[in-house]
């Protein structure tokens, strides 16, 4: 604005000005001031949620811990879990402590024998977006719960065509020990001896459970006897 113009020149100049330009300059301040404290009012209640699925889910891990080493979960113990496992749930499905909560109380069931109630939560945490790397691990785990519910197609279907990365031992074990509750012992002895390739672990004892597996199998993969030759001699030629 010039200097030159007086000063209610000036101020009808400003008018006009923010007669044009106000409400787009009224506008942008809305949107960027808004826009502000919206975001950190969505970042301090995702923070606030975070935190209290993380103070539900270590409550369900103080109980189990609470329990004499060596003796099963008590009733009481259990029914506690399973009801902070759901609340986690329920109310904080997007979270991982959710899916770390349905997997533990899985885990309650497979120990109780409940086996039903293991794929419920296993199935549970497959249906709701889980890490790839958590999606590995729930796949593995449902499906020997399938298995151990006897639906061995469905076990071995899970498991089959999967990239599992680092857990490729583990997958090629399950094969094994779903072919072998088919009885077939050649599929069995494949994935064992594919297992035992890929395993990295630098635990011994999975090496020598494999090898104890493969040895299971063995016998039944080769054929030791002789073949035999039941045709009758020539009979010899009289001249």
């Amino acid at each position: 604005m010039a200097d030159h113009l007086s000063e209610e020149e000036q101020i009808e100049a400003f008018k006009r000005w923010w007669a044009e330009n106000g409400l787009q300059i009224v506008a942008a301040l809305v949107l960027v001031v808004g826009g502000y404290f919206g975001w950190q009012y969505w970042e301090q209640d995702r923070q606030a949620k975070a935190e209290a699925a993380s103070d539900l889910y270590m409550e369900m891990i103080d109980i189990l811990a609470s329990q004499t080493p060596g003796k099963p979960l008590s009733i009481e113990k259990q029914v506690a879990i399973g009801k902070k496992a759901d609340q986690l749930k329920t109310d904080y499905k997007n979270s991982g402590y959710a899916q770390l909560a349905a997997m533990l109380k899985a885990k309650l069931s497979v120990d109780d024998r409940q086996l039903d109630g293991a794929a419920k939560e296993l199935q549970w945490v497959m249906d709701n977006d889980p890490a790839v790397e958590t999606e590995r691990l729930v796949r593995l785990r449902l499906a020997r719960v399938e298995a151990g519910r006897g639906n061995l197609d469905t076990a071995l279907e899970m498991v089959q065509g999967i990239d599992a990365a680092e857990m490729t031992s583990a997958y090629e074990e399950a094969k094994g020990d779903f072919y072998l509750l088919q009885g077939n012992s050649a599929a069995a002895y494949t994935a064992y001896q594919a297992a035992l390739a890929s395993n990295q672990s630098q635990d011994q004892m999975i090496s020598n459970i494999l090898q104890l597996k493969i040895s299971q199998v063995e016998a039944a993969t080769v054929d030791i006897e002789e073949p035999q030759d039941d045709a009758p001699e020539s009979p010899e030629v009289i001249n």
